[in-house]
């Protein structure tokens, strides 16, 4: 049988630090496709990629950013205006409040998709053509690659993962995401990375339910599991951007809060990752924790890569990690933790409650308040009885977020051709 050709989309993969876990899916989907090219949607021009054994096409990207954008833009979306079916989502942006939001939104959709298009038939006319067209993220150019298949009659199948704010439309500003019913419509299958997510693509599109399936992130077995602290400080940690939505001054005004009730108390607190909000945050944990002394402590590792967290994890001892995030899929960071036995404390958004749950931590009401939080915190003071905690946390990995198991069967469902399209109903959904 003739090895099968994957194109695998991602956002910025493999440049940046973002999207690390695409690199262990990486390693299972080699084992069943003969090639895999990698296509960002973008890339910093004269950074430097992280090592991957996969072709990296970047002309996407660089038709989409380059030198003649505007241009290139602009002929895109006159095309796409002209070839694409756009008039129920207008008139659903009308119908709502925010419209410029999702106006801009709907601009930003058609132009892309319409330069994807391109970009595959470029590829199709180089000989490049392939089997399977991987979007790592529900975006907007897999309406371009929905179109390139319908323009050529191309035997290509076309899926995509979902995850968070790619898939809630509630959360985009205008409550708009672009091109969305007409994606939902054309494409063979949505693999979504919780039930959450499932249960959403489900209410949102019921006669397409039969395309939906839940495929979980997952991170590898780290070989080790985190030392419980003996004595000493109540120690957390938290492994975020420092960006609103990770709402790190919460976590802030929680130690505050702890540190103020009971003069007693002792806490370190430390935390992975940088972004916009970084000297921010640590300027507000110094003035929040001036009045304590000693008793309060923060440390800011910075960005680290995931074999540098792993080191952290395995050379010192947390009693707890804590995210309180307003929006998420599942977080990558909670897996990381759960797979070295660390509890978790997470507020109760996306699909958070499908691996934080009482036995392995504490599940917080999405708009808790710093006294909420101080006192999720305070439970894990009792280190006897957050032992079982402990245990249930890296259980809960394995039985539901092991890189191993998820991505291999993952990758297997692709190869094997699940989720083939069905264009009556993709042509019947498309019409506005």
């Amino acid at each position: 049988m003739k090895p099968q050709r994957l194109l695998m989309v991602t956002s910025l993969y493999p440049y940046g630090t973002g999207e690390a876990f695409v690199a262990a899916e990486l390693e299972h989907l080699s084992q069943c496709f003969g090639t895999i090219d990698l296509v960002p949607i973008f890339y910093e021009p004269g950074t430097a990629a992280r090592p991957v054994r996969q072709r990296v096409d970047l002309a996407y990207a660089d038709a989409r950013w380059g030198a003649l954008r505007l241009p290139r833009v602009a002929g895109a979306l006159l095309a796409a205006l002209l070839r694409y079916r756009w008039v129920a989502d207008l008139g659903s942006i009308l119908a709502k409040p925010r419209k410029l939001d999702s106006l801009k939104e709907l601009v930003r959709a058609l132009y892309r998709a319409r330069m994807f298009e391109r970009y595959l038939a470029d590829r199709e006319r180089a000989g490049e053509g392939v089997d399977l067209i991987y979007y790592y993220w529900l975006l907007p150019e897999i309406q371009g690659a929905l179109a390139f298949r319908k323009a050529g009659g191309s035997p290509v199948r076309i899926v995509c993962r979902a995850h968070g704010g790619d898939l809630y439309e509630y959360l985009k500003p205008g409550g708009y995401a672009g091109l969305r019913r007409s994606i939902v419509a054309g494409i063979d299958a949505i693999y979504t990375i919780s039930e959450d997510g499932l249960r959403y693509l489900n209410r949102r599109f019921p006669a397409l339910a039969a395309k939906f399936d839940t495929a979980r992130l997952g991170v590898a077995d780290p070989g080790f599991l985190n030392v419980q602290p003996s004595a000493g400080p109540l120690s957390l940690v938290s492994c975020s951007f420092a960006v609103p939505g990770k709402r790190l001054h919460l976590i802030v005004d929680a130690i505050a809060h702890l540190l103020a009730a009971d003069p007693t108390l002792e806490v370190r607190w430390t935390h992975v990752g940088d972004g916009p909000l970084l000297d921010a945050v640590r300027a507000q944990a110094a003035g929040a924790f001036a009045a304590f002394g000693a008793r309060g402590q923060a440390v800011f590792k910075g960005y680290l890569t995931q074999p540098a967290l792993m080191a952290v994890y395995r050379d010192e001892g947390f009693d707890a990690i804590v995210n309180v995030s307003d929006t998420e899929g599942i977080p990558v960071s909670l897996m990381e933790a759960g797979a070295a036995g660390i509890p978790m404390i997470a507020t109760d958004v996306g699909g958070t409650a499908e691996i934080v749950n009482a036995a392995n931590g504490v599940l917080i009401h999405a708009d808790a308040d710093a006294a909420t939080i101080a006192a999720a915190m305070l439970r894990f003071r009792d280190r006897s009885a957050a032992r079982a905690c402990r245990t249930s946390a890296r259980l809960h990995w394995e039985a539901h977020f092991n890189a191993a198991a998820n991505y291999g069967r993952f990758a297997r469902t692709l190869a094997a051709g699940h989720g083939e399209s069905d264009r009556a109903t993709s042509d019947l959904l498309s019409i506005p």
